[in-house]
């Protein structure tokens, strides 16, 4: 594993870190997306937890376009000793749709494209049938559900509130400036790798912390190779495809890098690539450039 500060490696590092949380929080979940950076994170936390005989939950927010094996991997994830709750999120939620001027925003789940589903509803989710969320309305935005569900989960358990979010600063210089510029932040007992979660509730207090900010894209994969940690075979396809561990991203297919996505579902998943195709309006005119 990579050196880092004071000559601490950084696996050392992240499983401090995960240790003061699970001492100083009793109830903890991790947000994870099926990526190799949550998913190193929530294995490493499964490991300290059965250290320390503690348990903690997982959201993951399905966006219905995903890769086969994301899903495959999300399932092999739900299978950790130690988690209590999964939130295997399935709601009509509303995402960018960089690939069309007439349809802005595309909503995931939506009832009414049932038909054009990429894939099947998963039988555990949480979805407008089994809704516990009273304040969900279609059409939210993920960010704000993000902040909804964080307010929910506190009111649920009482007290304050650990979430683990698997970012990575060397990604990008807004990651970095999340993290390390503690002046402009509320921190719990100063710890410059958590950030208190800004709401207008009364009693509100989750943090958000980021166990692995400090490791590079060679520190994942060294961790998933020494620990035996499970992994999304995709990345084992883009690599097969020419992509470098550094290129290689899980991505919602009609965000802003939309052409690069559609793509690599082509490349690496062709029928799920059809599907995606025809998801959302204009979408289709990406196949007579590709």
């Amino acid at each position: 594993m990579a050196k880092k500060y004071l000559e601490k490696n950084v696996l050392d590092a992240a499983i401090e870190r995960l240790e003061i949380i699970f001492q100083n929080f009793d109830n903890i979940y991790f947000s994870v997306s099926g990526g190799k950076d949550s998913s190193v994170m929530v294995q490493l936390a499964n490991k300290v937890a059965q250290k320390l005989n503690k348990k903690f939950d997982v959201l993951f927010i399905d966006l219905e376009a995903q890769y086969k094996y994301t899903i495959k991997h999300i399932n092999e994830l739900k299978q950790l000793s130690h988690i209590r709750d999964f939130y295997h999120i399935a709601l009509p939620i509303a995402l960018r749709n960089a690939v069309s001027v007439l349809q802005p925003k595309w909503i995931c789940w939506e009832e009414e494209s049932r038909h054009l589903w990429v894939q099947d509803m998963p039988e555990d989710s949480i979805n407008i049938e089994n809704c516990p969320f009273s304040w969900f309305k279609k059409g939210e935005e993920f960010e704000e559900f993000i902040i909804q569900f964080a307010i929910w989960y506190q009111k649920k358990y009482q007290g304050k509130v650990a979430c683990g979010v698997g970012i990575r600063t060397d990604e990008s210089l807004n990651r970095f400036r999340t993290i390390a510029f503690q002046n402009k932040k509320v921190t719990f007992e100063r710890y410059n790798w958590t950030t208190k979660l800004k709401s207008n509730e009364k009693h509100f207090e989750v943090y958000n912390f980021y166990p692995i900010y400090d490791w590079t894209v060679e520190d994942i994969w060294a961790a998933v190779s020494k620990l035996n940690f499970k992994f999304n075979y995709i990345y084992e396809l883009m690599y097969k495809n020419g992509l470098s561990i550094h290129e290689q991203r899980l991505c919602q297919p009609y965000g802003d890098d939309q052409r690069n996505g559609l793509n690599q579902f082509k490349a690496l998943e062709y029928d799920t690539w059809s599907k995606v195709l025809n998801r959302v309006n204009r979408s289709q005119f990406w196949k007579y450039l590709l």
